[in-house]
């Protein structure tokens, strides 16, 4: 059953990540950007964030059922501060419409207050979620490395993330990583995700996450619905993974932390 939800920055030890505290859709309601449908299928709104994917943008979608004031001024809002950014589309849905039900239903918004605007990550992850008011701040704020939209879209979709930072691109996936996902129960409940630290356009999730710079790999767990299950040295080992993910219990949303031995 789908539900809604917003999306709300998590604070975990000190770290913090947007992610769907209650999920703001189901996993299967998360749409990758290769699972974008056909062209001839698509409504006006499916046609801007199909066109926003092809292109790497992203797409800022404004739901909405009255022509009020409130929805006025959202819309107006997005315009003007989205007018000059060649990274970005902006499209608005009317509830109502049932040319757009598909959008509505798979982002779980029909209930949800009014107006609200989703920014959409081209590889489909929801990176920001605003009701009745936006600025300049919180687009800008939707815009998130690439790194940190791929753990996003996955802690959305109900997946665990092993982010492994390394100091070079020549750096392998620590052993223990690799062991972890070699166990079959976990073999489709986490994604590995590599990054280096010396990609600039990752340095501000880096630090968010607080990763300093190192000489090693440090690997930093995640659970939905936005769990922090610990960070490690690049010599941890695939059953210091699996003991701190049973510490997390109840608190993470994957079956396999329950099940899995």
């Amino acid at each position: 059953m789908k539900t809604y939800a917003i999306l709300r920055l998590l604070k975990n030890n000190g770290i913090q990540l947007l992610s769907a505290g209650a999920l703001l859709v189901s996993m299967t309601n998360i749409s990758p950007a290769q699972n974008v449908p056909q062209a001839a299928s698509l409504s006006k709104a499916e046609t801007s964030r199909a066109s926003a994917v092809k292109q790497n943008k992203y797409t800022f979608i404004m739901f909405w059922k009255d022509q009020d004031a409130t929805t006025k001024s959202m819309w107006s809002s997005l315009q003007q501060n989205l007018a000059d950014k060649s990274s970005a589309s902006v499209v608005a849905v009317n509830t109502g419409d049932p040319k757009e039900r598909k959008i509505v239903e798979q982002y779980g918004v029909s209930r949800a207050p009014m107006p609200l605007t989703l920014a959409v990550a081209p590889n489909g992850a929801v990176t920001g979620s605003y009701v009745k008011q936006i600025n300049a701040d919180y687009i800008q704020q939707a815009f998130v490395s690439p790194a940190k939209s791929q753990c996003m879209l996955n802690l959305q979709s109900r997946r665990m993330v092993l982010l492994c930072v390394s100091p070079s691109d020549k750096t392998g996936i620590p052993k223990g990583v690799q062991d972890f996902k070699s166990i079959p129960c976990y073999q489709n409940t986490v994604e590995v995700i590599t990054v280096s630290q010396s990609e600039s356009v990752e340095r501000d999730f880096l630090n968010e996450m607080s990763v300093p710079p190192s000489q090693n790999t440090s690997v930093v767990f995640m659970a939905p619905p936005g769990v922090m299950v610990g960070k490690f040295n690049n010599n941890v080992t695939s059953q210091q993974l699996i003991a701190e993910l049973q510490k997390a219990g109840k608190n993470c949303g994957v079956e396999g932390c329950k099940h899995c031995k």
